[in-house]
């Protein structure tokens, strides 16, 4: 298959230019939703794979929620190694600097052109930044569906990462902010199963 060869290639090429813990995108290569994240995390790294730490566990479920079925889908990050700091004798997360993300979104580029999705679902404000609007606020502006210079419309929702972090502070948003995002998903699914062709 034509296509399978031609991302073979280009996660080489991924490997080739950010080194051997770079994460590259997995999925349907027909799929009509690719997911877009901001960075892979330890658990990433690890296991070689986009979200399967305790993120990628939550966006599951809220697909699951949502009534998508994750091997339908495409899922990649803009930038592909983990952005790491020191801290308190520990490696950290960190989040994506302007160089990172801007060496990252070329290949993120090529990679959308491949899969060719109807549709986008960016998870945080550092993909919606970058692939929507320099400007853009998740508060305001979540769940909207916006065209992009990548030639496909995109909505941004918030990251699961975040969602565990209003859950692990006990925050009284979290149910709220859970069931935004399950509706989020779920109108960009609805959107890319549409009749129009992008």
């Amino acid at each position: 298959m034509a296509r399978k060869a031609e991302w073979e290639k280009l996660k080489e090429r991924s490997l080739t230019k950010f080194g051997e813990e770079s994460i590259f995108g997995e999925g349907s290569l027909n799929s009509r939703l690719a997911i877009v994240g901001e960075a892979p995390g330890k658990h990433e790294v690890e296991e070689g794979r986009p979200f399967v730490g305790n993120a990628g566990k939550l966006l599951d479920e809220l697909l699951a929620e949502a009534g998508i079925d994750r091997s339908k889908l495409y899922v990649t990050n803009v930038v592909k190694v983990r952005p790491t700091k020191e801290g308190g004798g520990s490696t950290q997360n960190r989040p994506p600097r302007a160089g990172e993300i801007r060496k990252g979104i070329g290949l993120l580029k090529e990679e959308l052109d491949l899969v060719k999705p109807r549709a986008v679902a960016l998870l945080g404000s550092t993909p919606a930044k970058a692939m929507i609007k320099k400007s853009f606020t998740l508060k305001s502006e979540h769940g909207t569906l916006f065209d992009t210079e990548f030639g496909m419309p995109a909505l941004a929702t918030y990251h699961p990462a975040y969602l565990l972090r209003l859950r692990g502070v006990g925050s009284e948003d979290y149910d709220l902010m859970r069931q935004q995002v399950v509706e989020d998903l779920g109108a960009a699914w609805e959107h890319a199963q549409g009749s129009h062709d992008g």
